[in-house]
């Protein structure tokens, strides 16, 4: 018999973040986070890939086996089980034996949290998509992120720091210290009207943001951040790396889209319908010289940018060269600014 002066509870410091993708019957995996604490309370993220958008979170308790090797969440974790050993977790599907060693397509591995140092780095490395935001007592805070229309990103760039999704764009510096704490100085907003619950989350982020918050930065296939304040407030985010950081610096294009879409080829030589574009040059002072280039079909997707017929949009893009790193695809492109936008009569 396990002697349980010895088991993984007693002896192990189990206690953190675990993550990796789980096996999925009909999808690429499920892509997972699991944070034990030791209160014996749990937080789990299960991200479908190619079906869910954003992970879906659910928070609750966990009780360990009598041999004191396995645990078992609640019935907000669906009443999963997991065995425990150094570093990892292994995922019981029913009638499982409880034992080492287990399929390796099953676990999930330990995250270390980035020392200081690397904190700015890997800030500045992805866009941080809010998930939830919970209150010092763990309920969520109304309004986020559910409230707004569109998903919440936060931005950081050369200790700059700007938030999206909100009414207005909020932008200002940021600083982290020694202590691993983040501190924003004072920012500045647009100011556009919108719905009164979306105006409310200005109200209720810049109060977040307040004071100095700890960073828990977890970095990996599936990074996430955590941002706790003094009062236990927490943002939890997960993050995409940036085509920056895959690809280095962008060259700056300008591209004219007319209202209606036309028939072409895509990437795989299929018939599909295209954007139909043309070339479009500004001088430094944004005004327009040179002559449009010729109308030519554009089956490549432009990150950021959703086309609505019968609208023309003059777009400054950021084109990334993804064939110097070995894509089939030569280029990305990520909508950088819309700067002219008209509604055509048909």
């Amino acid at each position: 018999m396990a002697d349980p002066a010895h088991s993984s509870r007693n002896a192990l410091d189990w206690a953190g973040t675990y993550a990796g993708t789980l096996p999925c019957a009909n999808c690429p995996g499920v892509q997972t986070s699991l944070r034990l604490n030791r209160d014996e309370s749990f937080e789990l993220l299960l991200q479908y890939l190619e079906r869910d958008k954003a992970p879906k979170v659910s928070r609750g308790r966990f009780t360990w086996a009598a041999n004191g090797n396995a645990i078992t969440l609640d019935e907000q974790g669906s009443g999963r089980e997991f065995l425990v050993a150094e570093g990892r977790l292994a995922w019981l599907d029913k009638g499982t034996a409880p034992t080492w060693p287990q399929d390796a397509r099953q676990q999930l591995t330990r995250l270390t949290p980035l020392a200081v140092g690397e904190l700015p780095g890997k800030l500045e490395s992805h866009r941080w998509t809010l998930v939830w935001a919970s209150d010092a007592k763990g309920q969520p805070i109304a309004g986020l992120p559910a409230a707004s229309p569109r998903e919440i990103h936060f931005n950081f760039s050369a200790g700059r720091f700007n938030i999206e999704g909100t009414c207005n764009r909020m932008m200002g510096g940021y600083r982290v210290d020694a202590e691993g704490m983040l501190g924003f100085s004072r920012m500045a907003s647009t100011m556009m009207a919108c719905e009164p619950a979306v105006m409310q989350l200005d109200a209720v982020v810049a109060e977040l943001l307040a004071g100095a918050l700890k960073i828990e930065l977890l970095a990996g296939n599936a990074s996430t951040l955590r941002l706790s304040s003094a009062t236990n407030a927490t943002l939890f985010f997960t993050g995409k790396m940036t085509p920056e950081a895959r690809y280095g610096q962008p060259t700056r294009v300008f591209i004219e889209v007319d209202a209606t879409r036309v028939e072409c080829k895509n990437a795989e030589g299929a018939n599909a319908e295209c954007l139909q574009v043309r070339e479009r040059r500004f001088d430094v002072q944004g005004l327009a010289v040179g002559a449009p280039g010729a109308w030519l079909p554009f089956a490549e997707p432009i990150e950021g940018y959703t086309h609505r017929p019968g609208v023309r949009n003059v777009l400054r893009l950021k084109r990334f060269d993804r064939a110097a790193h070995g894509g089939v695809v030569p280029y990305l492109y990520v909508l950088d600014m819309v700067i002219e936008s008209e509604a055509v009569k048909p």
